[in-house]
């Protein structure tokens, strides 16, 4: 499923030849068995002793909603993996993930109304603290 209520603009510039390809980015859900339906979240982390890697995790629709409901997203630095709207090809390498600004989500469109609907007085569910255990972040 692609995540069009979320649109984020790309401009990718070639290293071999410097053409520039613009592109229309959209969140979209994972297809394998464990992830099905779900959305990557990404994270850069930076481990004692060690250099920087990247860590993600899968989450819901309504998780996602939730995460950027109470601001934990941009709190903790996160990127949600996207990738090109229909009509505009394939990306060209593996699908970038991008920051998403409140006006990147298109205003009353399915997930701004989820977002809206989030009751932030309440704590995450386990689930959702379960994954972003992966990330190394504890709600």
């Amino acid at each position: 499923m692609l995540l069009t209520d979320i649109a984020v603009e790309h401009t990718r510039v070639s290293k071999q030849n410097g053409v520039r390809q613009t592109f229309l980015l959209h969140p979209f859900t994972d297809t394998q068995r464990d992830t099905l339906g779900k959305f990557e979240i990404v994270r850069d982390i930076r481990e004692p002793g060690l250099k920087e890697v990247k860590r993600s995790t899968f989450v819901t629709f309504q998780q996602l909603a939730e995460l950027y409901a109470k601001g934990v997203l941009e709190e903790f630095g996160f990127s949600v993996r996207m990738c090109p709207g229909p009509g505009q090809g394939t990306y060209p390498t593996a699908n970038p993930a991008k920051k998403i600004v409140p006006t990147s989500i298109r205003p009353g469109s399915s997930f701004d109304l989820a977002v809206q609907k989030v009751d932030v007085s309440k704590p995450a569910t386990r689930e959702l603290r379960t994954a972003l255990l992966r990330t190394n972040v504890k709600l």
